[in-house]
């Protein structure tokens, strides 16, 4: 525990726990004297850092840490754990996600981050990207040739930068 610097871990990150164990990683290459590499003092950190309800995920490891790499061995249960199934990510993917008062291209980061382990053929996904933007600008994009999934966003936005959906 002699590496141990000034180290501010991030909040946990319940939609995106890769995301989270990404951005524990980077806090501790800038930890201060030097960065953190031993496995048990990145796992110490994380593990202080997980909502209880959380940690229940990982029980079992938090009772037992693995004895050659605990942190990896943690991260890796801990994403499985919590990670929704191809299948609800699928019905997620169909039915889950809405424009609200979201830009159309927030929209399409997060239906993009749910596919992307799904392997969606773009054509699928601009059309369910489509059924979720309002009718108008589905009539307006319909006129469109050669449209992609990028172009589509990048097109709604604007058109709902200028005229503004009634909720």
């Amino acid at each position: 525990m002699s590496e141990v610097g000034a180290v501010q871990i991030p909040l946990y990150n319940r939609s995106d726990p890769a995301l989270w164990f990404t951005m524990c990683e980077s806090t501790f290459k800038l930890a201060v004297p030097k960065p953190i590499t031993e496995s048990v003092t990145k796992f110490n950190y994380v593990v202080s850092h997980l909502p209880p309800e959380v940690a229940l995920l990982v029980r079992d490891i938090l009772m037992n840490p693995d004895a050659t790499d605990p942190y990896t061995h943690l991260k890796t249960e801990f994403i499985n754990r919590s990670g929704e199934s191809s299948q609800q990510e699928i019905l997620q993917l169909l039915s889950g996600e809405e424009l609200g008062t979201r830009k159309p291209s927030e929209l399409l980061k997060n239906m993009k981050h749910r596919a992307e382990t799904l392997k969606v053929p773009e054509t699928f996904m601009l059309e369910l990207f489509l059924q979720r933007l309002p009718t108008s600008v589905q009539t307006i994009l319909a006129a469109v040739t050669d449209l992609t999934l990028d172009k589509a966003a990048e097109i709604s936005d604007r058109i709902l930068e200028v005229t503004p959906v009634p909720m």
